[in-house]
């Protein structure tokens, strides 16, 4: 794994459904969509963490690394890239419960019906994907913030290569430096 969520760390939050965590989703999203949609690079602030055996241990920025998985592989399902060209982001892993690892490894994997509404339905019905995964917090948000992003960038094309070139960016500093 090149990017490991630590077992330390908390849920992810970002698509908890609350009036505040929407405010921010909504601003966080509309931040990506307009750099990404108008090509103009966007620095997401310091990630801080250890980089240990050539993995980033993050021990601040989790929310917004997850976000970014996720927006990752939404845009590579959504715009058709090749499974090899995004094949990093099975580098991605949570050690936080084996649901979330498991879930992100899954759904890496899985491609979309991308005409309904509800991206999130589809995934839920999927043989992968058991019912008491619902019940995990941090999945629980992913999904959330998957249909956040579904309606955010569904009549969107052309931004994978965007993505790819480093639109979207983050200072990183080790906690070892600090």
């Amino acid at each position: 794994d090149l990017v490991e969520i630590p077992i330390i760390q908390r849920d992810y939050a970002q698509g908890r459904i609350t009036k505040e965590v929407t405010r921010i989703r909504n601003r966080f999203l509309a931040s990506l969509y307009d750099a990404l949609t108008e090509n103009i690079p966007i620095k997401l602030d310091f990630v801080y963490g250890d980089i240990k055996e050539l993995k980033l241990i993050p021990l601040d920025g989790q929310q917004r690394l997850t976000t970014l998985f996720l927006l990752h592989w939404y845009i590579a399902r959504h715009e058709g890239i090749e499974e090899k060209e995004f094949s990093f982001l099975k580098a991605f892993s949570y050690s936080t419960r084996y649901s979330a690892r498991e879930f992100c490894q899954s759904l890496i994997d899985y491609a979309p019906d991308f005409s309904n509404e509800n991206i999130t339905e589809d995934i839920e019905d999927q043989c992968w994907m058991p019912l008491d995964w619902k019940n995990d917090p941090t999945i629980a948000s992913m999904l959330t913030m998957l249909n956040a992003i579904h309606s955010k960038f569904k009549k969107t094309s052309g931004l994978w290569e965007r993505l790819m070139n480093g639109c979207i960016s983050f200072y990183f500093l080790s906690i070892e430096d600090m």
